[in-house]
């Protein structure tokens, strides 16, 4: 009797039969296959975002470069020297100062307040304001290239006379050019140096296409930023137009340009359905010219 007991209390304990078992698997299955592929979709989303935002990222630092260099840029004045529908070659600003003193018997300036990087190579060059008479129609710009460059105590222009209060200026610039084609140039006159630089979408040993930029007469491209898409592809596209909005090809007549880009993401995002591809971004924006 006590046997047969508690054999029946044995078989009225708690437990799972194999069929809930497998049942209860199967759900587990489910729901960690809907864990998963939801794991999936967030790290391809995320992916894509961080590519997207390089590109983004890639596709401003060139903006902002090319909107400067153009800003900064004179059509009518020859800063550009060829343009092209994906480069351009102008004269790039590389330093700023204020002319405070004319070497006696050379063109050599002493300038004051500078900004910027001035070397004297034959890839640089000089503008500096020449005041005529007493209106405004007379006032040029003189440009020329540089001979050379001299510290203050070797440059031999004396210091700088500003209202009764004297100072060394901050470097001497030798400009290629008879002193007498300094006439006009006044203790406070602007000064800018330049440099010829060329700027343009290049192929790389890496099979990508970035925009690059040369330096006076370099053989090789630096690279700048990117990747960009393929010139076909609007890449980098530069369209010019005149005062009155048509386009020009004619580098004196240009007075806004359209910078168009589109860039890539330097790696490939998985795809649900498909193979890993890259992340595309556009950037348009019109830039006016300083004259």
């Amino acid at each position: 009797m006590r046997g047969r007991k508690e054999q029946r209390g044995r078989m009225n304990e708690g437990g799972f039969t194999v069929v809930e078992l497998l049942v209860y698997l199967f759900v587990a299955v489910i729901v960690v296959a809907g864990v998963y592929n939801l794991m999936i979709g967030q790290n391809r989303l995320y992916m894509k975002q961080r590519e997207l935002q390089d590109v983004r990222t890639s596709l401003r630092a060139a903006a902002n470069l090319l909107a400067f260099e153009f800003r900064q840029a004179s059509a009518s004045g020859g800063d550009l020297d060829s343009i092209g529908t994906y480069d351009i070659i102008l004269r790039s600003v590389q330093g700023t100062g204020v002319v405070c003193g004319i070497h006696n018997s050379s063109a050599r300036l002493g300038v004051y307040n500078t900004g910027g990087d001035f070397t004297a190579t034959t890839d640089d060059s000089a503008m500096v304001f020449v005041a005529g008479g007493s209106g405004t129609g007379d006032d040029t710009w003189f440009v020329g290239g540089i001979a050379g460059k001299y510290d203050p105590s070797a440059g031999g222009v004396p210091d700088c006379q500003w209202s009764g209060v004297s100072a060394s200026p901050d470097l001497v610039v030798a400009v290629d050019t008879p002193l007498t084609e300094l006439t006009g140039v006044e203790i406070g006159a602007p000064y800018r140096q330049f440099r010829m630089i060329h700027y343009g979408l290049y192929l790389d040993a890496d099979g990508r296409w970035w925009l690059g930029r040369k330096i006076g007469g370099a053989a090789s491209w630096e690279r700048l930023t990117g990747p960009l898409s393929a010139p076909s592809d609007s890449g980098l596209a530069l369209l010019y137009y005149d005062a009155s909005g048509n386009p020009t090809a004619d580098p004196t007549l240009v007075r806004m340009v359209d910078i168009v880009l589109r860039g890539e993401s330097y790696g490939k995002v998985p795809t649900a359905g498909g193979g890993p591809v890259v992340q595309e971004d556009t950037l348009t924006l019109r830039v006016s010219l300083r004259g």
